[in-house]
């Protein structure tokens, strides 16, 4: 999970200001079918670079120093599956929940402002897909501050784990934000985010990116953990994907509120998380090798996230699409932007009785713009 800097984005899930890493413990990928296919694995062994690891906690704390080991164990694999050597030392630290629910009230007064949480829900109740009474941002802090459990901050260059979470259960967590932190040496992630800022599909395509690798990554290592061997998952031809099925049971056991918020809300939440890491599996895949999927390589929009084969080599850009003409007296904009492949699926599965109707109507998607008005 990444902290976005301060920068409006209109879109329901373009709008989330960090995203839920505690949907990483625990997931479950020892099961069934993935059991079998790690037992039938031929895996081979790969060097790792070395990197470092500062610490800002207090090395008198027991389970401080205990969490800096920790992290120091995973830095060398984490290095080696993003394909990414860290560049610098990576700073983590510790922060109480009380800490966290302060930056939050304040990263969500910048985000999502009354005003702008106003417009957003007026958007997406026309639609159909939320109701006119929600309260987005109370809805989002609720949400918030019953996940996170670690994230990184890139205005800061840290990655902070919530000091309450005992140690056995942060592991995961800290080969995710690992990756991010190693993301963030390549390339300016505030920076990024805050380009995308008005752009909520285009912003939803780069989170799961930049989630893809990170989850991608931890997946192999979670993997490798199981097998007592180095998995390389490139090497299959696709994930399993009982992955995506166990982090969506997992998400909807562990919060009773994103499991009763609108679906828009919960998939604009879990989708770079869902989506990601099989968009940077066929990308690595088709490319043959770890590169970042991000700067020239950035996916688009979220129809790249769930047609990599449109995304490498050749690349099916979307269409842009213009409201253009001077508006009537009396009449003023209210929010204007695009839903992007993903949340016109969420749209059509919405009203279409048919499903499979939705999916083949919303695979045609090449571009879309929306606009509402007061008058």
């Amino acid at each position: 999970m990444i902290r976005k800097r301060t920068g409006r984005t209109r879109g329901v899930s373009g709008a989330w200001v960090v995203t839920a890493a505690v949907l990483l413990v625990g997931c479950d990928v020892g099961g069934g079918a993935a059991s079998e296919e790690l037992a039938a694995d031929q895996l081979s062994q790969a060097r790792v670079g070395q990197g470092s690891l500062t610490a800002s906690m207090p090395a008198s704390a027991a389970a401080d120093t205990a969490l800096q080991r920790l992290a120091a164990g995973l830095l060398p694999f984490m290095q080696e599956a993003s394909g990414l050597p860290a560049r610098a030392a990576l700073n983590l630290a510790s922060r109480s929940r009380a800490e966290l629910a302060t930056f939050l009230e304040q990263q969500l007064a910048e985000d999502l402002p009354p005003e702008t949480a106003a417009s957003l829900t007026r958007s997406y109740a026309r639609f159909g897909l939320i109701p006119e009474t929600l309260d987005l941002a109370t809805l989002m802090r609720t949400l918030l501050l019953e996940q996170v459990v670690g994230y990184y901050d890139p205005q800061r260059d840290t990655l902070y784990v919530i000091d309450s979470v005992p140690l056995d259960q942060v592991e995961a967590v800290l080969a995710h934000e690992i990756v991010h932190a190693l993301q963030d040496q390549y390339i300016d992630l505030d920076s990024l985010m805050t380009s995308l800022k008005d752009q909520s599909d285009r912003a939803t395509a780069a989170r799961a990116a930049l989630e893809g690798q990170a989850m991608f990554a931890m997946y192999e290592w979670l993997f490798s953990q199981l097998a007592g061997d180095r998995v390389d998952l490139t090497e299959r031809e696709e994930l399993p994907p009982a992955l995506s099925a166990n982090l969506l049971a997992l998400a909807g056991a562990e919060s009773a509120a994103l499991r009763d918020a609108p679906r828009v809300i919960q998939e604009g939440l879990l989708f770079p998380y869902t989506g990601g890491p099989g968009f940077v599996h066929s990308f690595w895949s088709r490319r043959g090798s770890r590169v970042l999927p991000l700067g020239e390589s950035l996916p688009e929009s979220t129809e790249a996230i769930m047609h990599p084969e449109r995304y490498w080599p050749t690349r099916d850009g979307p269409t842009d699409v213009f409201i253009d003409g001077a508006l009537p007296d009396g009449w003023s904009l209210v929010s204007s932007d695009g839903l992007g492949e993903h949340e016109t699926l969420v749209f059509l599965e919405e009203f279409l009785l048919d499903k499979r109707q939705a999916q083949v109507a919303s695979t045609g998607w090449d571009g879309d713009r929306y606009a509402l008005y007061d008058g």
